[in-house]
């Protein structure tokens, strides 16, 4: 018995599905008719960390600790990413491990540094520049001497989108080529490999889905001959299973939620001229700004959310992260009572109030954090259009009325979801908490599930949440099921 999960970061049912049904991605329509299928809800919020990190536990974020990239550490100034060792609890590959079965994991993100002593490569929050575990295997395995985490987003960011969206066929086409030779040379019961560059490629022209569709469609279609070669090549007692971490809508208006905060009372800025200068900037001149101050390449909405922070993984070899938060508007904690600190690139938000006892340069006492929590979520919940006059957020929830679990005092104490037009972003400008110039492409909560092999149904729907794979995973290699997993084993799904 062998499981093969492979990750399609960010892909969607409104893509897949007419694609696939008119014969262009043949391999997913097979999996699709031959297989159970069915949606992904993720996580609030739907963005990579902790969506893949719910996957690999089976546990909401209350009971892991990893609610975004970024984790603060004793100041909502005092920000760093999120590595392997913030998961609290057992992943599920460990598990099996534990449990003598021989993993390979390619792309994973959440697993710098390695947790198994096994083959790993590692993503997007690796720190540093060793990513291949262990080291000796790139001279045993010469494909993997080309094994890139990033794609050449300078590319992008001199407007030349054919380029990078070929730049992104020959990054995934390098980890297909490595993962093949893995698969065939290496011993293996449970194998991982996720394609990123459907998500990044859809984050900057989901939009023009229609005008571009030929673009987009190319990758998808390399991808889709990656399948079918692994669907005709491992072995026949394999279960294939294809998910993604959240899917993609198109937001014609944004809410700026620090902006609001800040008209509201709740946060004050720290007065600086680099800070008064990049946030009339718009967001593509301060990416671009700081792409060229420091000299790296990098995943672009990696520069969308985290614009003051070295983002994981650069040329530099010393530990991360370097704090490049001056670049752009700061908080004063001195004086902020409430503030978000990162973009879950969707229609959700968080905020955290800077409260003493959690933080040292918090200003919110244990008497009156509760009086702005309320006062924030009332004004959150009237909040009106200026234009359409029309609702902004669509439902507020205090941490624990939506997370639960030993982890929970490290949560956004404020968690939004605004209506489905609107994006939420923490970044600049702080100067207003409303436009609508700009379209955003950006995640929602459904995702994709296929799941395929003998022991499978043949042509069956089910909608699942991506807390039920890691539970499902351990049940197909018959191992006990840890009792604190939030998931449940998808048993409809087997003959």
């Amino acid at each position: 018995m062998k499981v093969l999960v492979i990750g399609l970061d960010g892909a969607t049912w409104d893509l897949i599905r007419p694609w696939a049904e008119n014969g262009i991605l043949p391999n997913l329509n097979f999996l699709r008719k031959n297989g159970v299928y069915g949606n992904l809800t993720s996580t609030i919020p739907p963005v990579t960390v902790p969506a893949w990190i719910s996957f690999v536990t089976g546990k909401n974020p209350g009971k892991i600790g990893c609610y975004d990239f970024l984790t603060p550490r004793k100041s909502l100034n005092n920000l760093r990413p999120i590595t392997s060792k913030d998961i609290h609890g057992k992943t599920f590959y460990e598990i099996l491990d534990e449990n003598g079965k021989k993993c390979i994991i390619l792309n994973l993100p959440g697993t710098y540094p390695p947790r198994i002593k096994e083959i790993v490569i590692t993503s997007l929050l690796t720190q540093g520049d060793n990513f291949i575990f262990p080291p000796e295997l790139i001279h045993e395995i010469p494909q993997l001497k080309n094994w890139r985490l990033v794609s050449d987003r300078s590319l992008y960011v001199n407007g030349k989108i054919i380029e990078y969206i070929n730049d992104f066929i020959q990054l995934e086409k390098t980890r297909f080529e490595g993962a093949k030779e893995l698969l065939k040379k290496k011993p293996w019961d449970f194998f991982f490999l996720l394609f990123n560059g459907t998500d990044a490629l859809q984050h900057i022209m989901y939009d023009k889905i229609k005008e571009k569709k030929g673009d987009v469609v190319k990758l998808y279609k390399e991808i889709d001959e990656y399948i079918g070669w692994f669907i005709n090549n491992v072995p026949k007692d394999t279960n294939i299973l294809v998910i993604s971490d959240h899917g993609f809508r198109v937001y014609k208006k944004t809410f700026f939620i620090n902006g609001w905060l800040r008209k509201e009372g709740y946060l004050k800025i720290k007065r600086s001229v680099k800070s008064r200068t990049i946030r009339h900037r718009s967001e593509m001149e301060t990416e671009n700004a700081i792409s060229k101050r420091i000299n790296i390449k990098l995943p672009i909405f990696l520069l969308n959310y985290y614009t003051w922070i070295y983002p994981i993984y650069a040329k530099l070899k010393k530990i991360l992260p370097i704090e490049l938060r001056t670049d752009v508007a700061q908080p004063d904690s001195k004086y902020s009572i409430a503030y978000c600190t990162s973009d879950p690139a969707s229609n959700f938000g968080y905020i955290y109030i800077n409260d003493k006892k959690r933080f040292i340069d918090g200003i919110v006492s244990e008497k009156n954090y509760e009086t702005y929590r309320n006062e924030i979520i009332t004004k959150l919940k009237k909040l009106k259009d200026p234009k359409t006059k029309e609702t902004i957020i669509k439902k507020v929830w205090k941490k624990e009325e939506i997370y639960f679990g030993s982890k929970l005092t490290t949560a956004p104490d404020i968690i939004l979801e605004a209506n489905e037009k609107y994006y939420v972003t923490y970044s600049p400008p702080i100067t207003k908490y409303f436009d609508k110039s700009r379209v955003h492409n950006k995640h929602t909560r459904n995702g994709i599930f296929l799941a395929f092999g003998l022991d499978l149904k043949k042509g069956y729907n089910l909608d699942i949440k991506i807390y039920d794979l890691a539970p499902t995973i351990l049940f197909m290699f018959d191992i006990p099921i840890p009792k604190d997993m939030d998931g449940r084993v998808l048993k409809e799904i087997f003959k």
